[in-house]
């Protein structure tokens, strides 16, 4: 009876370790999340940012906005890198 119940401990610590690892990691991927966007960089089209929130990665960003006279927002960076996060 005792080693029915060890063996029973044993088995639920492992499985327990086991699915506590999964669902981790992400991977190595560098592609964004399809919410989030690079902001482009100005001198080419700036990006529609209307209702979106710009995150700024690192320090030293700087982005450009327009809002325009319809309600609408644009943007582009000026220095550095930020994300269009829906």
């Amino acid at each position: 009876m005792k080693n029915t119940n060890i063996k029973q401990m044993a088995f639920i610590v492992v499985t327990g370790l086991f699915l506590s690892a999964c669902g981790g990691g992400g991977g190595s991927s560098n592609t964004p999340p399809i919410s989030e966007l690079k902001v482009p960089q100005c001198g080419t089209t700036p990006a529609d940012v209307t209702g979106k929130t710009i995150k700024k990665e690192g320090t030293g960003a700087e982005v450009r906005i327009w809002h325009s006279s319809n309600g609408t927002k644009t943007a582009c960076m000026l220095s550095g890198e930020a994300l269009i996060v829906d």
